[in-house]
C-alpha cells in the first residue's frame, strides 16, 4: 500500500492551523475568562472616573492618589489601589457608556468590545498584508502576554493599535488628512501616537501632518469642553512631563525596561526605591538619558530617509516607526508591547514578499521573546551593575531596533554612500548634539535640588512607594502608608503598617497634650471621622467618638475642637465640632465654610480661629475663619497656597505655596510680614506638620521619586 506524504505547504498551513487554535485556548484560559471574573487593576481607574464625569464631579484632583482613592471607597469597587496617572483624561470616555452599571459587569461588556477591536485589527492586518488572516492572528496572539494583560487590566491598547493601523490603512491609500485624524483620536487615549507628527514633517507629509495637528486640537478642545480647564491644565503642566521623563508610579522600577529606567538605576539614587546604584551621578544621567534617547531617534529618521516612498517601503516605515515609539518610551507596561503586533505583521510580510525568510523568522523570534515576561536571575539582586541583568527585553528590543534600522538602510532606493554622505552624516550629528544638549539642560534644571531632601528622611521603608499626611503626636510621628491592598496608617519606626478593617485610612491628626488620634476612615457611601486610642496595644477604633460624612480632620491644640470637611460632589464645606467631654450633651456641627469656597485644608490657631486653602476662581487661596463665623482673606501669600499649618506657638504659620510646576514648603509669621521659603526643587514638597518645639517641619516630598508619591522629610526652621 502506498504511503501518502502531506506536501510541505499543506503540511505549513496544517501546522499553522494548529498552533493557531493553541494560541487562541491559551488565550482563552489564561487571560479572557480570568479577566471576565475579577476586575484586576486598570479597569477600575478608567470606569471611577468616567463614573465621577457623569456625576458632575469638578475632575482637577483624578490625579491626586488619595483622593481618587477615597472616591473608590465611597463607590464600593472592589479593588486595592486606584490611580489615574498617566493616563489622558479622553480615555475615560471610552468606558463612559458603561459606568453606570456595577463595575464587573461594566468591564464584561469593555471586554466583548475588545474582542470586537481584536478582531477588526486582524482583519485590517490582513487588508495591508499578503499574510492572510490565519497567519496574521497567528503574529497577533504570539504576543500572548500583552494580550492577556490588556485584556486581564482592561486596558486599552487594542482600541489604540487598531486606530494606528486604521491610520497606516489610510496612509496607504492617500487619505494622508483622515490618516492623521486617526492617529490623534488615538493619541487622545494615549499620548504616543502624537509623535507621528515627527515623521510628517520629516517625510513632509504635510496634509497628514496638518491632520494630526488638526485632530489634536480638537481632541484638546474636547478635553476642555468635558473636563474643564483645571483638570486639562493639570494634567498639561504635571502628569504629561512626569510621563515623558518617567517619573509616574516608581521610575526606578526595573519592570519598565527602558533605557531611562536603566540609566536611573544605575545613575540615580534614592534611599527607598533606589538605595544601591552603581553611584549617584545625576549629571550623568543627565548627559546619557538625552545621548541614548536622542541616538535612537536620529538613527531611526537617517534610515527612514526623507525620500517619497512606494507603498512597501511606506509599510516598514510605519513599522519601524511605531517600534522605535514604543523602544523611546520611559515606562512602557506588559500590555503596552501589543502595539508590536503592527510592526511584527508588517516586516514579516515585507521580509517574505523578498524571499527573506530568515530575517523573518529572526524578527518573530525577536518579537516573541520581546513579548514575553521579563527574565530573572534568582539570587541576584538589582543593584549596582547587577542591574543590567533585570533589563532583558530592552536587550531584546535592543537588537530588535539594530535589525529594523538594517532592514531600512538595505531597503533603501539610496545607494548606501549616497544615505552616509558627507552631508547626511554632518546632519545627524548636528542634530544629535542639539538633542543632547537641550535635553542635558532640561534635566539638570529638572534634577537641580531634588536630593537635598535625602539626608533629612525621617523614614527609610525599602520598596514604599507612598508616606504622606504626617501628623505629630505625644509620642511619635504618624502617617498615612501605602500598602498592596489600600492606604493604612503607620507611626515612625514602626516595621509594620497599622491596619483596619473596613476601607482605606488618611489623614490622622492629634493635640499636643492627648495620646488620641483623629483619623479618617474611607468606607462604601461616605467617609467618617474616628477617634482612635494609641497604646502599647496599638491604634484602636473608640467608637462612640464618630462623626459620619467627614472628611480630613484637624484637631485644635488644646483637643477641644475639631475641624473636618464634607463634600457635596467633589467640593469640600468646612464643619467645626465641639468634642465632647465626659458627662457633656454632645453638640451639633456647625457648618464654617460652604461649598462655594471648596475648601482643601484647615489648621486651628491657638484661639480657636481657622486658617484654611480654599478654591476660588481657579487659584488656592488662605481665609481665616474668626470665632464670629465671620470669613475674609488673608491677602497673602501672592502665590497659590495650600497645606496651612500653625505651630504649636501660635507663632508661624508653614504653608505649600505653588512655583511653577510644583509646590514648595514657606513659612511666615501670622502677618505674612516674614516670608521664607525652606525647600526647593522641580517636585513638590507638601502637606507640613511642626514638632512640638515649634522648631522643625515634617513635610511630605516626591522629590527624586514618582509625581505625587511621596516620602517624609524634616527640615529646621530658622526664625
Amino acid at each position: 500500500m502506498p504511503i501518502t506524504v502531506m506536501r510541505p505547504k499543506r503540511f505549513v498551513r496544517s501546522a499553522e492551523r494548529v498552533a493557531l487554535v493553541a494560541l487562541l485556548a491559551l488565550f482563552t484560559i489564561k487571560g479572557f475568562l480570568p479577566a471576565w471574573q475579577h476586575l484586576n487593576s486598570d479597569f477600575p481607574n478608567y470606569y471611577l472616573i468616567a463614573r465621577l464625569h457623569r456625576a458632575g464631579f469638578p475632575l482637577e484632583r483624578v490625579y491626586d492618589w488619595t483622593w481618587l482613592q477615597r472616591q473608590k471607597d465611597h463607590a464600593g469597587i472592589d479593588q486595592g489601589l486606584v490611580s489615574f496617572i498617566p493616563s489622558t483624561l479622553l480615555s475615560a470616555l471610552v468606558v463612559s457608556p458603561w459606568c453606570s452599571l456595577p463595575p464587573l459587569a461594566a468591564k464584561h461588556y469593555w471586554l466583548i468590545v475588545n474582542l470586537i477591536f481584536l478582531l477588526g485589527l486582524i482583519l485590517l492586518l490582513a487588508r495591508l498584508t499578503k499574510l492572510g488572516w490565519e497567519r496574521v492572528a497567528i503574529i497577533a496572539f504570539l504576543a500572548f502576554i500583552p494580550l492577556r494583560n490588556n485584556f486581564l487590566f482592561g486596558q486599552m491598547h487594542v482600541l489604540v493599535l487598531l486606530f494606528v493601523t486604521f491610520a497606516a490603512w489610510l496612509f496607504l491609500r492617500r487619505f494622508e488628512f483622515l490618516s492623521g485624524i486617526s492617529l490623534a483620536i488615538a493619541a487622545g487615549l494615549k499620548i504616543y501616537p502624537a509623535l507621528f507628527l515627527i515623521y510628517f514633517l520629516w517625510k513632509r507629509q504635510w496634509r497628514a501632518a496638518i491632520g494630526l495637528a488638526t485632530g489634536l486640537a480638537a481632541a484638546s478642545v474636547a478635553s476642555l469642553w468635558f473636563f474643564g480647564k483645571d483638570a486639562c491644565l493639570v494634567y498639561l503642566w504635571q502628569v504629561l512631563p512626569a510621563g515623558l521623563r518617567g517619573e509616574t508610579i516608581d521610575p526606578y522600577s526595573p519592570a519598565w525596561n527602558s533605557w531611562t529606567a536603566l540609566l536611573r538605576r544605575l545613575f540615580v539614587s534614592e534611599p527607598e526605591l533606589n538605595p544601591s546604584p552603581v553611584a549617584h551621578l545625576p549629571w550623568l544621567y543627565a548627559v546619557l538619558q538625552p545621548f541614548v534617547c536622542g541616538l535612537i531617534l536620529v538613527a531611526v529618521l537617517w534610515a527612514i530617509g526623507r525620500q517619497k516612498a512606494d507603498s512597501d517601503r511606506t509599510r516598514i516605515e510605519w513599522a519601524s516607526f511605531v517600534f522605535f515609539l514604543l523602544f523611546l518610551s520611559s515606562q512602557p507596561g506588559s500590555y503596552h508591547f501589543v502595539v508590536m503586533i503592527l510592526p511584527a505583521a508588517l516586516l514579516t510580510d515585507y521580509l517574505i514578499a523578498r524571499e527573506q525568510r530568515h530575517w523573518a523568522a529572526i524578527v518573530l523570534v525577536l518579537y516573541v521573546l520581546i513579548c514575553l515576561p521579563v527574565i530573572r536571575f534568582p539570587g541576584v539582586a538589582p543593584a549596582g551593575w547587577s542591574n543590567l541583568l533585570f533589563f532583558s527585553r530592552l536587550a531584546f528590543m535592543t537588537i530588535f531596533a539594530g535589525v529594523t534600522v538594517w532592514l531600512l538602510f538595505a531597503g533603501s532606493k539610496e545607494p548606501l554612500k549616497q544615505q552616509f554622505s558627507m552631508r547626511n552624516s554632518a546632519f545627524a550629528f548636528a542634530a544629535l548634539i542639539a538633542l543632547v544638549a537641550f535635553g542635558f539642560i532640561s534635566n539638570e534644571k529638572h534634577l537641580r535640588g531634588q536630593f537635598q531632601n535625602y539626608n533629612h528622611r525621617v523614614t527609610n521603608i525599602p520598596g514604599n512607594l507612598f508616606a504622606g499626611q504626617p501628623a505629630q503626636t505625644l509620642s511619635s510621628l504618624l502617617f498615612t502608608d501605602m500598602t498592596s491592598s489600600g492606604y493604612a496608617l503607620r507611626q515612625q519606626n514602626s516595621t509594620d503598617s497599622t491596619h483596619h478593617p473596613d476601607g482605606d485610612w488618611f489623614h490622622a491628626t492629634s493635640s499636643e497634650n492627648s495620646d488620641f488620634i483623629w483619623a479618617e476612615n474611607a468606607t462604601g457611601g461616605s467617609s467618617r471621622v474616628v477617634r482612635l486610642s494609641n497604646d502599647s496595644s496599638g491604634l484602636r477604633s473608640v467608637e462612640e467618638f464618630e462623626l459620619t460624612n467627614a472628611e480630613e480632620p484637624v484637631v485644635s491644640g488644646d483637643g477641644q475642637l475639631l475641624a473636618f470637611l464634607r463634600p457635596v460632589k467633589g467640593r469640600n464645606s468646612l464643619w467645626e465640632w465641639k468634642v465632647p467631654t465626659a458627662g457633656a450633651m454632645e453638640e451639633a456641627a456647625l457648618e464654617i465654610a460652604a461649598e462655594e469656597y471648596d475648601v482643601r485644608e484647615a489648621t486651628f490657631l491657638p484661639d480657636h480661629q481657622l486658617i484654611f486653602s480654599a478654591r476660588k476662581n481657579g487659584r488656592f487661596r488662605l481665609y481665616i475663619a474668626s470665632l464670629s463665623g465671620q470669613i475674609r482673606g488673608l491677602g497673602w501669600p501672592d502665590c497659590s497656597a495650600r497645606y496651612p499649618a500653625v505651630s504649636p506657638d501660635g507663632k508661624w504659620l508653614a504653608f505649600a505655596c505653588e512655583h511653577g510646576t510644583g509646590s514648595q514648603i514657606h513659612v511666615t509669621d501670622l502677618q505674612g510680614q516674614q516670608d521664607s521659603q525652606l525647600t526647593d526643587g522641580d517636585c513638590n514638597s507638601i502637606s507640613p506638620v511642626w514638632t512640638a518645639d515649634s522648631k522643625s517641619i515634617v513635610y511630605a516630598t516626591d522629590c527624586g521619586r514618582g509625581l505625587g508619591l511621596t516620602a517624609l522629610a524634616q527640615i529646621t526652621v530658622s526664625h
